[in-house]
């Protein structure tokens, strides 16, 4: 199930206080972020995108065991929540198991197939292996399904978005390997 209908479920205070979970995590103030989810999670235990965010908070710290033991947890609860499988593909990643990392990025893809992060991971592997027409296959759906979350400040231009530096990067570099190759 998807995060927007999980959400859609609580009672409005409980929307909010888990929104103003999000953003802190979004501006990375992860330790006031997990106080109140912890806070949260004490009303609502068994609610799977605030446990997601817990995960996530774990995996920051590199506590890969307690990240893996939640994402578990939600996967039994909702086997199709592509957040949980996506960031089990991060650890799997973390740890060095590259192969894993894939089928869980795919697997989430195949369960939300909008879910923007999984592709841009999937992205990201496959430029790291040099599979560059890959890897900007998913990074273009990526950045058309939305990668990450984050509220764009319209006074800042796009150019110094840093979604798109990066992008702008992958081009270049692109357009200089294959100008290298053809001649």
């Amino acid at each position: 199930m998807r995060e927007e209908i999980y959400k859609n479920q609580l009672e409005e205070e409980n929307k909010k206080l888990y929104q103003e979970c999000v953003e802190l995590m979004e501006k990375g103030r992860r330790k006031k972020a997990e106080n109140l989810l912890d806070q949260f999670l004490e009303e609502k235990p068994g609610f799977v995108p605030a446990l997601n965010k817990k995960a996530v908070i774990h995996i920051y710290k590199k506590d890969f065991n307690q990240a893996q033991s939640l994402l578990n947890r939600i996967l039994q609860q909702d086997p199709d929540f592509a957040p949980a499988l996506t960031n089990l593909g991060s650890i799997a990643r973390e740890l060095g198991n590259s192969k894993r990392a894939k089928e869980l990025y795919q697997k989430a893809i195949k369960v939300d197939e909008d879910y923007g992060p999984a592709y841009n991971n999937l992205g990201v592997i496959y430029c790291e292996e040099g599979n560059y027409s890959e890897s900007i296959k998913y990074l273009k759906k990526a950045r058309k399904r939305g990668s990450f979350s984050y509220h764009l400040n319209a006074d800042k231009p796009f150019y110094k978005d840093p979604g798109c530096l990066f992008v702008i990067f992958l081009v270049i570099t692109l357009i200089t390997i294959l100008y290298f190759l053809l001649t």
